[in-house]
């Protein structure tokens, strides 16, 4: 793996479909700073606050493939070029694999530091993300 890009792999119990439907139509449950429709060329946004002011990220969906793969740009007005986020769940067993991966980030002035919140942040979203498949 180099600086310019990550990936975390899953396992979970849940299905695909349940994956998928957690990741999309029902990610307000649990990740409700995110908004997107699984369609490609629509709007992406995430927001959150930070030292009191509010922050966000702009993209749009560049691949949607239900219910296994799932991709998107996104930027920071402060990112010179996007970052691309691809998601892709398989199947493992009765349950299922998600891959997600991110790359872009050799493009930004501090992109290892960029990375490595990102990384963090990719683990705790995953998690969340495998939780409310479960439900």
């Amino acid at each position: 793996m180099s600086d310019d890009n990550l990936s975390l792999t899953v396992t979970s119990d849940a299905s695909i479909t349940a994956v998928w439907f957690a990741l999309t139509e029902g990610r307000d449950s649990w990740w409700p700073e995110l908004s997107l429709r699984p369609e490609v060329g629509a709007a992406v946004r995430e927001t959150w606050t930070e030292d009191g002011r509010e922050q966000y990220a702009d993209g749009h969906v560049t691949e949607a493939a239900p219910p296994n793969t799932l991709g998107f740009v996104w930027q920071q007005a402060a990112w010179p070029t996007p970052l691309h986020v691809r998601f892709e769940i398989e199947q493992a067993g009765r349950g299922s694999l998600v891959t997600l991966s991110e790359d872009g980030f050799a493009q930004l002035t501090h992109g290892s530091d960029v990375r490595s919140a990102h990384q963090e942040g990719w683990a705790f979203h995953l998690t969340n993300l495998l939780a409310a498949a479960s439900r």
